[in-house]
């Protein structure tokens, strides 16, 4: 609105209401504008508010599934070593009941293998040497 404009519609008021209920008529018409930007403030702050709280509700179950996501993993790796565990705990429950005395003959006969073919390879090596002596 222009000064035109209300300049005519104070002129329509003062013709409509008289000078006498002017005054009061204005401070109401005041008084009608402060409540209307007062709601008007409140409306948009409750908006805002509103917004920010769906932001938020957003964000948090962006953390939330984040969170389980963390859950599931951290649930894997313990059932894994759970697991690894167990399956410790079976072969020492396995060892514990074997008998090893048949291990360590059978690493005792492969120990008399070893030294009894390593005698020979001494025995074939003084043998060459020997015939390499005598050739010389």
């Amino acid at each position: 609105m222009g000064f035109s404009e209300i300049l005519f519609v104070a002129v329509i008021a003062i013709i409509v209401l008289g000078p006498e209920k002017l005054p009061d008529a204005m401070r109401d018409l005041g008084r009608l504008f402060i409540k209307i930007k007062k709601m008007w403030r409140d409306a948009t702050a409750d908006i805002r508010r509103e917004l920010e709280l769906e932001e938020m509700k957003t964000e948090m179950e962006e953390y939330k599934k984040q969170l389980q996501e963390l859950q599931n993993k951290v649930s894997g790796e313990v059932n894994d070593i759970k697991s690894s565990l167990t399956s410790l705990d079976e072969l020492t429950a396995t060892g514990n009941t074997r008998d090893f005395s048949d291990m360590i003959s059978s690493n005792e006969k492969k120990m008399d293998n070893i030294k009894c073919k390593m005698e020979n390879e001494g025995k074939n090596n003084e043998k060459l040497e020997k015939n390499e002596n005598k050739e010389k």
